[in-house]
């Protein structure tokens, strides 16, 4: 999904807005360059260099990409955990493991997520190219389980993200 949503024009990454989709756009050989040992001539080579490393974490799309994947996988988390658990010899409540293995899923999500200030141009764009179906359901899912803590301040937010995709 993320091969083509990429176009290389430059090593400076921008965002721009094309049919509700947004393309981040760089030069695949100016990153690629980063692993060739060589090191550069100037101090200007250098600092055109750092351009190419900014950090895609602090990036909204990356933050609503997170939180889908993983609500998507935590079914599977929990299966991999309990099945880790299950082979060691001590006697484990499973269904306390399977609560903790939820627990973080859910915590983690949250981290991603609550970094998305709806008032902003790029979240709102963010959001609207991930919403579909699937992120209404797991934004339905995680205000469920927040319900279940007495999370209210976690649900609010996640009920205006799922009001502005709705």
């Amino acid at each position: 999904m993320w091969l083509c949503d990429l176009y290389v024009v430059t090593y400076n990454i921008r965002v721009k807005k094309q049919n509700r989709r947004i393309f981040i756009d760089m030069d695949a050989n100016k990153i690629f360059g980063l692993f060739n040992n060589e090191e550069p001539d100037s101090l200007l080579e250098k600092a055109k260099m750092t351009e190419v490393l900014i950090d895609f974490k602090e990036h909204p799309m990356f933050w609503v990409g997170m939180f889908r994947k993983l609500i998507h996988n935590h079914k599977e988390f929990n299966t991999q955990v309990l099945e880790f658990y299950s082979k060691m010899d001590e006697e484990l409540d499973i269904y306390d493991v399977e609560v903790a293995g939820e627990f973080v899923v859910y915590n983690r999500a949250w981290f991603w997520i609550s970094k998305l200030d709806i008032q902003t141009r790029m979240c709102q764009e963010a959001l609207l190219h991930y919403a579909d179906k699937h992120l209404v359901t797991y934004l339905k899912f995680s205000i469920s389980y927040w319900e279940e803590y007495e999370e209210y301040e976690k649900c609010a937010h996640l009920k205006k993200l799922l009001d502005f995709i709705s």
